[in-house]
């Protein structure tokens, strides 16, 4: 009968930790949903392209002008940025390349990317195990497998916390 009881918890603790994460939205329903509201529209302002440095603030009502760059100049930039790899040149693919190539060894040197590969801790593992290995004894029943399952459980949680200071 205790097994009984113990399944139909670790039945319901499963399922609620794999329910949706909006499930609690259910009961709730939009009305105005279907009617359609107005898109505000932002304008945009355009702020004085002025050097950080010049900028001062101060209590009279002068106004200093600046000088809006033209659409030429503009379409220059864009299009100088907006090159793909296609419409490059074979010089420019090859320099590309060549920054590619450094960008990715220097990533691949560096110490974060080394931290990353070693996604689990010695101590996580081993909590894991522990944990599964309890829930499975607990599962089985029997009185030596239920003392089995609590004492791995618990070595799991200590191994769990231990590593979780270290975070």
């Amino acid at each position: 009968m205790k097994s009984i009881f113990y399944s139909l918890c670790a039945l319901i603790l499963i399922a609620s930790c794999s329910s949706p994460k909006y499930a609690y939205n259910f009961d709730h329903y939009n009305y105005q949903s279907a009617k359609k509201n107005k898109v505000a529209s932002v304008e945009q302002t355009s702020l004085p392209a002025l050097q950080p440095e010049l900028l001062v603030a101060s209590n009279d009502d002068s106004f200093v002008p600046v000088a809006e760059p033209t659409k030429e100049e503009l379409e220059t930039t864009v299009s100088e940025v907006r090159k793909t790899y296609l419409q490059m040149d074979k010089s420019e693919r090859k320099e590309f390349r060549k920054d590619v190539k450094n960008f990715i060894k220097e990533k691949k040197e560096s110490i974060k990317a080394v931290k990353k590969t070693n996604a689990m801790d010695n101590d996580l593992k081993l909590a894991a195990i522990f944990g599964a290995v309890g829930i499975v004894a607990l599962i089985i029943s029997g009185d030596v497998f239920y003392i089995i399952g609590g004492i791995a459980l618990i070595i799991g949680v200590v191994f769990f916390v231990k590593w979780l200071v270290r975070q």
